[in-house]
């Protein structure tokens, strides 16, 4: 299935306009309600350890199944 945008961008949209820690749960329905198509979590959960290893997030286990997202910012190119 091709997707209009890629959950990778829409996640950092969401976290970057936020630019607080937000719980994974949130972040996920607030991904779902804001593209056109369906989201499956697993997919969801790729994209966040794709960005987190990228180093743009961080993700943070609070709680046994709770994550916590914090934006790291932007890179900018030497």
């Amino acid at each position: 299935m091709w997707r209009e945008v890629p959950i990778a961008y829409v996640i950092m949209e969401k976290v970057r306009r936020l630019n607080a820690p937000i719980v994974e749960d949130d972040l996920y329905k607030e991904v779902k309600n804001s593209v056109k198509y369906e989201v499956p979590y697993k997919d969801f959960l790729k994209a966040l350890m794709s960005l987190e290893i990228r180093g743009m997030i961080s993700v943070s286990l609070i709680k046994e199944d709770t994550r916590m997202i914090t934006y790291l910012g932007d890179f900018e190119s030497e």
